[in-house]
């Protein structure tokens, strides 16, 4: 098996460390969408990113990714600031109409194009296989800038994302702080969707980083174990699916929904010794 994937290095080489590099940074955002509860804040930050690609393939503006950026921004911004303006239930209700708004819209915009049409299916439903050698370095400054970040930032953070009064009672501008995950949110999620699509982004935004949760005691933690968890996934996942010809992007969501799974189980079982202890 793993001398199969060997031999299909030099072939799909930028696939496999796009693929790699793609999962590391997703996972590293992917904890905080988590530690603040918003998974389905990133359902609908990715279906705004597949809309930015529909106008720009319905327009022919050329360049998907930077229109999938802008509406992946902009809706993580919305949500950030209906946040701070109304509370959960006003972001809540945000996050729902621009997940409906976004999904229909971008079906609609292209249904008398095939070609458009196709392309929306294809993100819908992922392949990473289109991932190159621009993805290597795209994805390479993003991982590095989030590892970088972390080392210099990390309390700050996670005390912002445990306990917001808290953060702001010490000195901490949490509108500055809700921008900027906001943004970075947005960002990473509109370039990972027109390389490998909705179903690999939204995975491994959020399944790593649940896993982690269940694993650890603490948001630092999840912050190491996450991305670890994500890589393992993500090449074991590329693996399975170049031996047994599985399309691969489904493989590694599906492998990391079987962990998730697997993790709950622990979590459970930890929870039950306690308990009783």
């Amino acid at each position: 098996m793993i001398a199969e994937f060997l031999e299909s290095w030099s072939l799909f080489s930028s696939t496999y460390i796009s693929a790699l590099l793609i999962g590391l940074s997703l996972s590293l955002m992917g904890v905080v969408v988590v530690a603040r509860g918003n998974v389905f804040v990133a359902a609908a930050v990715a279906q705004a990113s597949m809309l930015g690609v529909a106008l720009s393939l319905f327009f022919s503006l050329g360049q998907p990714v930077l229109t999938a950026v802008f509406f992946s921004v902009g809706a993580s911004l919305l949500v950030a600031r209906k946040h701070q303006e109304g509370g959960d239930s006003t972001s809540e209700e945000m996050t729902g109409w621009i997940f409906l708004a976004s999904g229909s819209l971008s079906v609609l915009l292209l249904a008398r194009m095939p070609y458009g049409l196709k392309e929306i299916q294809s993100l819908f439903s992922s392949s990473i296989i289109g991932a190159g050698s621009s993805d290597i370095v795209v994805f390479g400054v993003l991982v590095a800038f989030f590892v970088v970040f972390l080392l210099l930032r990390m309390r700050r953070l996670t005390l912002y994302l445990s306990d917001p009064v808290m953060a702001a009672a010490v000195g901490a501008n949490i509108f500055l702080w809700s921008i900027a995950i906001a943004s970075s949110l947005g960002l990473t999620t509109g370039l990972a969707i027109r390389s490998s699509g909705m179903l690999f982004t939204f995975g491994c935004m959020v399944l790593p980083a649940q896993m982690a949760k269940n694993l650890c005691r603490d948001i630092p933690g999840m912050f190491w174990v996450a991305p670890l968890l994500a890589f393992g996934c993500v090449l074991f996942g590329l693996i399975f699916g170049n031996f047994y010809d599985l399309p691969p992007a489904q493989t590694v969501v599906a492998l990391m929904s079987l962990m998730l799974l697997l993790t709950w189980g622990f979590r459970s079982a930890r929870e039950t010794v306690f308990s009783s202890a």
